[in-house]
């Protein structure tokens, strides 16, 4: 049984440790990478930054209980990573499809740089009205020539729609009806995950993702997450981790990883879940 303590605490963290070691190793043969390539190793290496802040905030938990906080966040944060990747890999074997993807996910970072961009002036405060308005000019030029691909008329800020970003051709890769005309919401992602063959058996990962993602949303309904007991807490953590190392392992995979760090990878999987089996209520 998983009770939250400091042997639990250790036991993750050498977990996590594990897999921050792996994905270190995995990424260190590429002196170059296609598109999709390089999306799996943004994805691997952000995950690895997020359970290295795991790591050291475990080194002082449950001595300090407070740490439950920012170690779910960080967790909830590799998952979303996972996530992103699992949802990507049903693309993999379509590399203009999984470009288009890449290119819907580009509209929400579009919209957060204009919404910047929209509030200059909060940056300039000592500013002249007409100092402010070239400022502006200047940023939306260079969004402008950037984003180019994502807008309906060059020059103008309307973004296209993810359904004029996607193909026809490629809509069959959807498993979810008009799922071709959605955003990439994470639930959107999930009901992909969930509705494909090869990935629907790790479609919960989202369900703890969500869990976690309670201690980062407040409301007054939700307000008794930061009081859970510990053992609760490490019993998501351990089943984000899970999660992190499985999905991990398929990007290696997919990446084309050298069998030795790939197999290291599964036998400290492989121990890890048998010692949660040991564990299990």
């Amino acid at each position: 049984m998983i009770h939250g303590d400091k042997k639990d605490s250790d036991v993750l963290r050498h977990y996590c440790q594990v897999l921050t070691e792996s994905i270190q190793s995995a990424g260190q043969p590429f002196t170059e990478a296609n598109q999709i390539q390089h999306t799996y190793l943004d994805l691997l290496r952000r995950m690895r930054c997020s359970l290295l802040g795991v790591v050291v905030h475990l080194e002082r938990w449950p001595e300090i209980i407070e740490l439950k906080l920012p170690i779910s966040l960080a967790f909830r944060t590799a998952l979303t990573d996972a996530l992103t990747g699992l949802y990507l890999a049903t693309f993999n074997d379509d590399a203009q499809a999984f470009q288009h993807e890449l290119m819907v996910l580009d509209i929400e970072y579009f919209k957060y740089v204009k919404t910047i961009f929209e509030n200059t002036a909060l940056e300039m405060p000592t500013a002249s009205a007409a100092e402010i308005a070239q400022e502006e000019q200047t940023r939306w030029t260079t969004l402008y020539q950037k984003a180019e691909h994502l807008l309906r008329v060059p020059g103008e800020p309307q973004l296209k729609s993810p359904e004029m970003l996607r193909e026809p051709r490629h809509h069959h890769l959807f498993q979810v009806p008009n799922g071709h005309t959605r955003p990439l919401s994470e639930k959107d992602m999930f009901n992909q995950i969930k509705a494909h063959p090869a990935t629907q058996h790790l479609a919960r990962l989202y369900i703890v993702q969500r869990h976690l993602s309670q201690q980062h949303h407040y409301a007054p309904a939700n307000r008794d997450f930061i009081q859970l007991p510990p053992a609760i807490d490490c019993r998501y953590w351990f089943e984000a981790l899970v999660y992190v190392i499985e999905i991990s392992g398929m990007l290696m995979a997919l990446l084309g990883v050298h069998q030795p760090v790939r197999q290291e990878l599964a036998e400290h999987q492989a121990a890890l879940l048998d010692w949660l089996a040991d564990r299990a209520e």
